[in-house]
């Protein structure tokens, strides 16, 4: 009986198969998105750039909408997660304001930014005219919000005076205050730019709970 080459490539289990399968079609997409944008986009133009059937992307995504959602999880998603665990815990609530803008202030300074963000304000320009599509565009913000509320209420904890502002209402208005800051930045650069977050940071959430701390 013949012997099998000791280098065979392991088979993948379909599980194995079907994850590879959408990491491809997730490669593929954010190629044709960066391209055409989200509303030139289409599914047939990313299949055939990921090498995929209508049927295999279907398998894997219910709608273009639901592959970018998923890809801006992926992609934009998981950096702010990581900012948001590498966070100091060591910080005065004051600190920990300047901090978290500082660092936001610099993961827009990426180059990658730039182009999910506004393929972002396409999609939101898209859930106003779907309201149906709007509970899935949700979810970005949704996750955002409970990670940093995590956060925040934790170091008012740790900080050991009684919270006035609630952790959830504080992490809304810092996404809040990202997004306008970010969308000035945007259109208007030269008035408004990266280096202003700290400062309006520290204006409007670091008095909030500085005053907590008094």
């Amino acid at each position: 009986m013949a012997e099998e080459p000791k280098n065979r490539p392991r088979r993948l289990t379909r599980t194995e198969k079907q994850a590879r399968t959408r990491r491809e079609l997730l490669a593929a997409a954010e190629d044709v998105f960066r391209r055409d944008g989200f509303h030139g986009a289409t599914v047939e133009e990313i299949t055939a750039r990921a090498g995929y059937s209508r049927g295999a992307f279907y398998s894997n995504f219910s709608s273009r909408e639901e592959l970018f959602v998923v890809l801006l999880h992926d992609r934009v998603y998981e950096d702010y997660r990581r900012m948001v665990e590498r966070t100091p815990d060591d910080l005065p609530p004051g600190e920990l304001v300047r901090w978290g803008a500082r660092a936001l202030a610099d993961q827009h300074r990426k180059p990658d930014q730039r182009w999910s963000f506004e393929l972002w304000l396409e999609l939101l320009a898209y859930a106003t005219r779907h309201p149906e599509f709007a509970e899935l565009a949700a979810t970005f913000w949704r996750d955002n919000r409970t990670a940093l509320a995590a956060v925040i209420g934790e170091a008012q904890r740790a900080s050991g005076s009684a919270a006035t502002v609630d952790a959830e209402l504080l992490a809304t208005i810092t996404i809040a205050l990202d997004i306008g800051l970010k969308l000035q930045n945007l259109v208007d650069p030269d008035a408004v730019g990266l280096d202003r977050y700290e400062e309006v940071f520290d204006l409007v959430i670091g008095s909030l709970v500085e005053a907590e701390s008094d």
